[in-house]
């Protein structure tokens, strides 16, 4: 399956805006009550809307260190950072989605992005997701729940280079990592019912 630069564009904008609409939604219906009450905030209503700000603010982070340009040197500290607040809006505070990774430098940023992107998309009831990166990069997923079986027969068939036939937008984050390591550099799939890995190269 090889998929237009064209079309994995409209794929992406599609995903981000999909992630980013419910939380501008909130903040829009907070300002409207507002209007209302004439300026008046209910103490809910202001943690919704902080909540909602947190929210986009990191995911538009994350968004744009993942499928942006390219914008130079970015600090590990930083970079870290951004990972754990984007998996933060993902998971609760019953079951959160955590990760560790030997490499928070510049030049493997987009490759983790994605592989938490991917990892944190079959974490139904949080997870712990670990990427290696050395020769080859291994990501491994694993659970205390059951994974998200469906998106990973998905995630099987991308690799086997069928396309999704609906819901496509959902699974471009390893669309978009095939595109962006190649045909050369191959990527393989294993999983059971608590734990999937991933392995790069």
């Amino acid at each position: 399956m090889e998929t237009a630069s064209t079309q994995l564009a409209e794929l992406v904008c599609t995903r981000i805006s999909h992630d980013l609409i419910g939380n501008i939604g909130a903040m829009n219906n907070v300002l409207e009550m507002l209007a209302e009450a004439n300026g008046q905030m209910e103490p809910d209503d202001l943690k919704l809307m902080e909540t909602a700000a947190q929210t986009l603010s990191a995911r538009q982070q994350f968004f744009r260190l993942t499928f942006g340009v390219d914008g130079g040197e970015i600090a590990a500290e930083k970079l870290q950072k951004i990972c754990r607040e984007y998996l933060h809006t993902l998971g609760n505070r019953s079951f959160p989605i955590d990760f560790e990774c030997n490499n928070f430098s510049s030049q493997v940023a987009k490759v983790l992005c994605l592989c938490l992107m991917i990892g944190a998309e079959v974490c139904l009831r949080g997870g712990h997701i670990k990427v290696n990166i050395g020769r080859k990069v291994v990501m491994e997923v694993v659970s205390q729940n059951p994974l998200a079986a469906g998106k990973i027969k998905t995630y099987e068939q991308i690799l086997a280079g069928v396309e999704p036939e609906e819901n496509v937008a959902q699974f471009v984050q390893l669309m978009y990592l095939q595109a962006l390591l190649g045909k050369d550099i191959p990527l393989a799939l294993s999983a059971n019912e608590k734990t999937m890995v991933l392995t790069i190269g």
